[in-house]
């Protein structure tokens, strides 16, 4: 089991602030299930199932909401999966090459 840091400030930054609810679930959701290097492998169907199903999620909205302003979400493979930047900046600060 991987344990993770999480931004206790998080709902006072406009970007958390501003999702819908079933958003704000699936970020949370996305910061737990990705790997150690910030890589989701996109499962909507799965992620649906976590958050539930009375907050309605789609991949097309979650794009448009995580990548309003700023890039936060890097699709690879064809849309197979997702890097989050953030996700390393956040766990391991900067990396040393």
């Amino acid at each position: 089991m991987s344990k993770r840091f999480t931004d206790t400030n998080k709902f006072k930054k406009a970007f958390h602030r501003g999702l819908p609810g079933p958003y704000k679930l699936l970020w949370d959701y996305l910061y737990h299930d990705c790997d150690h290097a910030g890589i989701w492998h996109v499962d909507f169907d799965i992620a649906q199932l976590y958050i539930g199903k009375d907050m309605p999620i789609d991949e097309k909205n979650a794009l448009a909401f995580y990548n309003a302003g700023e890039n936060r979400i890097v699709v690879l493979g064809g849309g197979s999966k997702w890097f989050i930047p953030s996700f390393i900046t956040f766990q391991y600060g900067e990396l040393n090459p």
